[in-house]
């Protein structure tokens, strides 16, 4: 227990440090009293705009994106029972991505026009993928966790294509835009977007927490889990529509962020053990600090072009996700 609660200081930690260096990872310095004065309601009125306005807003999209996602996968390892199960790999990104690019393509006109238009098609796009992926997924009426990976990467492939030929119709600064988004840009990085993550993270993040005992359960086993009176198959389907609302929750904001959901349950189960009570919350902090340090080092590698975090955050994980593939050979 000591143990464990050294881990979550060190965590809340790093990831107190890298707010700090994400809100100052731009053109003008804003110092920590002044960050402080700003929050209090004080401060010059150029630096609250920056603060409040710009910086901060994409600072806490990026934490909570992360989080969101980190939680999505360790939820859909843990009812998978595959060390190599992701968001990205169910198809909800490409879900996502073609229904980004089908609104701009019927819509037409310039994208900063479509309000809320475009998180709730990507909101859209993410949740509809995963109904169609786990419906392809079901025996009768059981759900196949080994069948939902395997239709999830046909989906995603099948997906990624549709959204290739839809964004060849495209002009080319809407290609451009699409193609960004796809990369994970944060553009969705504003306080709505923020409030809506945080209220999806409480919400089904929470009731993973609370119901963390049943995935502990389920890693003994479907036939043991149901000599202790669980329900598998609801356990299955309310776990898999929370994964699956964390991860539409995040593509809304970020964009296709990928690996992020793949890394961080690995890296908390090293750090925290099996146990998903303590598990889970490690790989939110996780989830969190990867990707707020990804989008630091997005914004300041190539000043002052600015990287897509969803590229940084793949050069993090595609090293690991290889490692997988070969410890799992």
């Amino acid at each position: 227990m000591r143990k464990s609660w050294i881990l979550f200081l060190v965590l809340l930690a790093l990831l107190g440090l890298g707010l700090f260096l994400d809100v100052n990872a731009g053109y003008s310095q804003i110092p920590l009293r002044d960050i402080l004065e700003i929050l209090g309601g004080g401060g010059a009125q150029a630096q609250r705009y920056t603060l409040l306005e710009l910086r901060l807003p994409r600072v806490i999209t990026s934490m909570l994106a992360g989080m969101a996602l980190a939680l999505s996968g360790a939820l859909l390892q843990g009812i998978t029972h595959n060390d190599m199960a992701d968001p990205g790999i169910l198809g909800l990104n490409a879900g996502s991505g073609l229904a980004i690019a089908l609104v701009i393509l019927v819509a037409g006109g310039m994208f900063a026009s479509y309000g809320l238009m475009l998180p709730a098609a990507a909101l859209f796009g993410a949740l509809a993928t995963g109904w169609i992926t786990t419906r392809l997924s079901m025996v009768g009426q059981r759900l196949k966790p080994g069948r939902l990976l395997l239709i999830g990467v046909a989906v995603s492939m099948a997906l990624n294509a549709l959204s290739t030929m839809v964004m060849l119709r495209l002009p080319d600064s809407q290609y451009a835009f699409v193609q960004n988004w796809i990369a994970g840009s944060l553009w969705g990085a504003d306080w709505q977007n923020a409030g809506l993550l945080t209220l999806g993270i409480l919400v089904f993040g929470g009731y993973a927490v609370f119901c963390s005992w049943t995935l502990n359960v389920l890693g003994l086993g479907e036939e043991a889990a149901r000599g202790l009176g669980v329900d598998v198959q609801r356990v299955y389907r309310r776990f898999l529509i929370a994964a699956c609302a964390l991860s539409a929750l995040a593509c809304a904001a970020g964009g296709g962020l990928a690996f992020v959901g793949l890394i961080c349950p690995h890296l908390a189960r090293r750090l925290a053990g099996w146990n998903h009570r303590r598990m889970l919350p490690a790989a939110c902090l996780l989830g969190g600090v990867l990707l707020v340090y990804a989008d630091i080092i997005s914004r300041t590698l190539l000043l002052p072009a600015e990287i897509p975090v969803g590229i940084v955050s793949a050069v993090i994980g595609a090293p690991y996700f290889l490692y997988l593939l070969v410890k799992k050979r």
